[in-house]
């Protein structure tokens, strides 16, 4: 990226700037919902955007799990990245994320061009309202349209209590090169075609992968 495609990245971004939720951040939780939640990593970090035939760009990143856009620091400020479908791979910390199908997915890398990709969704319960503002609107007005992708995704940590202001949702998928796929007897026989039988067979009895990439990664040691 040449530093004035650079600049107009970094101009753009700002112009799409959200009310700054940084001080929440900080105490622990935005809005209620705990940073390691409302976010794909703990903390905002030192990291890396990775772009399609362009230089990649540093700064201090994080991903929202609630609308899976991209954000980074500015003088205290989170702001909204303006990534657009350039963005190839996210690495924070130590930890590489890739960008497919306009989703961020976290990479559990298997061999140099494969492995498992978890999606994360968190949704606000639509009869919340949270009193925190973006832009000017409420926050729930900001993020109440945004529905389930993964609806067959498992839940975790939901308060059955109904106190619990949102759900999260996560749903194991797989990447090869730069492309996430459903994990399918398709798909896994093209990746491993010498092991055709052996994932016809898996999936004639019943089986089927779980969304813990660790379970996952056991299922196929055997195909490697």
């Amino acid at each position: 990226m040449t530093m004035k495609r650079t600049a107009l990245f970094i101009q753009a971004a700002l112009l799409l700037a959200l009310a700054s939720v940084s001080a929440n951040a900080q105490n622990g939780d935005v809005n209620g919902i705990p940073n390691d939640v409302y976010y794909l990593m703990p903390q905002f970090s030192n990291g890396t955007v990775y772009f399609a035939g362009q230089a990649p760009v540093k700064g201090q990143i994080n991903i929202c799990a609630v609308d899976n856009t991209l954000r980074y620091m500015d003088k205290g400020q989170e702001i909204v990245a303006n990534a657009g479908n350039d963005v190839l791979k996210v690495l924070i910390d130590n930890v590489f994320f890739i960008h497919s199908g306009g989703l961020y997915f976290r990479m559990y890398p298997v061999t140099d061009i494969f492995g498992f990709a978890l999606k994360r969704e968190v949704n606000i319960r639509k009869d919340i309202r949270l009193g925190s503002t973006m832009a000017g609107m409420a926050r729930s007005n900001a993020i109440i349209e945004y529905g389930s992708v993964y609806p067959d995704g498992e839940a975790h940590g939901i308060d059955q209590t109904g106190n619990n202001p949102y759900t999260v949702t996560e749903k194991l998928f797989m990447y090869i090169r730069n492309k996430v796929v459903p994990i399918n007897k398709k798909n896994l026989q093209k990746l491993f075609p010498d092991k055709k039988e052996e994932i016809k067979n898996f999936f004639v009895m019943g089986n089927h992968f779980p969304d813990d990439p660790e379970k996952a990664m056991q299922i196929i040691k055997d195909w490697l």
